[in-house]
């Protein structure tokens, strides 16, 4: 009985066994090809990415050598050629590579006294979307520094306004150019804001925090002139006239008069004038040479 039991569990396994495998089969008729196809695309994109890859990295090596050998000419005798080299990377090569050419175009334009076409290229890469991010704020600077170093203030603080947030690379250098911007516009209050702004700020580079505290203290010797926003200095105080020298006493010899001669007096010179005409006897000089005194009635 037991024996029977066991055959019989034996043969439903076996059979459920090839069941399951006539499953298997029946499923793998029907899906191969879409399974086949599936792995085939896959090893298909993975060729094609790394190709991609290779072919990127090859394109940036080329466009990096000749990037470098447009800067030799330009600094070597061949101007004109690297300026000419610069100006196809910024056509054929791809974002960044075609970036830093247009920018190194625009310093050199602005190095030649260019200074409108160097502005004018600045604001195009500051606007072009197909720059990276830190590239157009790099071109935002340079273009505001330009704008100041030109006399428009007012384009120098609206180039260099969306640079001054939290988080930003370059807010240091904008706020630096704004505060300029107001000093020179004659803003001291707002200018001294600006650099004050700089100076409370602890990832301030070391050299522009020197800088800022220099111009906050110029500012405030400025401010503190009269006429500057601040109360005026007193003014000098007015020296008081002279008083006038009181009068000599009747009969008295001024101070600088050399001593009177030992000599005696003669009778006609022995009066003095008085008060009411009345005649005084003036003493003859004693025997120091001193001048002799008088007194009032």
């Amino acid at each position: 009985m037991a024996n029977d039991e066991r055959r019989s569990e034996t043969f439903i396994r076996e059979v459920d066994e090839e069941l399951r495998r006539d499953q298997l089969k029946m499923l793998w008729m029907r899906f191969a090809p879409l399974i086949i196809g599936v792995c085939v695309l896959i090893v298909a994109i993975t060729a094609g990415y790394r190709g991609w890859m290779w072919w990127e990295e090859r394109r940036a090596s080329q466009a990096g050598d000749r990037f470098m050998e447009a800067l030799a000419k330009i600094e070597g005798e061949d101007r004109a050629a690297g300026e000419a080299e610069l100006a196809a990377i910024a056509q054929d090569s791809d974002a960044g590579y075609s970036a830093l050419a247009r920018l190194r175009l625009a310093g050199e334009k602005a190095g030649a006294d260019a200074k409108k076409e160097a502005l004018d290229a600045y604001d195009s890469l500051a606007g072009d979307r197909s720059v990276p991010q830190p590239l157009q704020d790099f071109a935002r600077v340079r273009a505001a520094l330009l704008a100041l170093d030109t006399g428009d203030l007012a384009g120098a603080k609206e180039r260099a306004a969306p640079l001054n947030v939290a988080g930003n690379a370059w807010r240091h250098a904008a706020r630096e150019v704004i505060g300029t911007a107001e000093y020179h516009a004659g803003e001291l209050q707002a200018a001294r804001d600006a650099f004050s702004e700089i100076q409370q700020d602890a990832q301030t580079p070391p050299d522009l925090w020197v800088r800022s505290g220099l111009m906050i203290s110029l500012i405030d010797g400025q401010l503190a002139l009269p006429g500057a926003g601040m109360a005026p200095a007193a003014p000098e105080a007015t020296a008081a006239p002279e008083a006038p020298a009181a009068p000599e006493a009747p009969g008295t010899p001024a101070a600088d008069a050399p001593a009177a001669p030992d000599a005696p007096a003669e009778p006609s010179d022995a009066t003095g004038a008085g008060e009411g005409g009345a005649t005084l006897p003036v003493p003859a000089p004693d025997a120091s040479g001193a001048p002799p005194t008088t007194t009032t009635p």
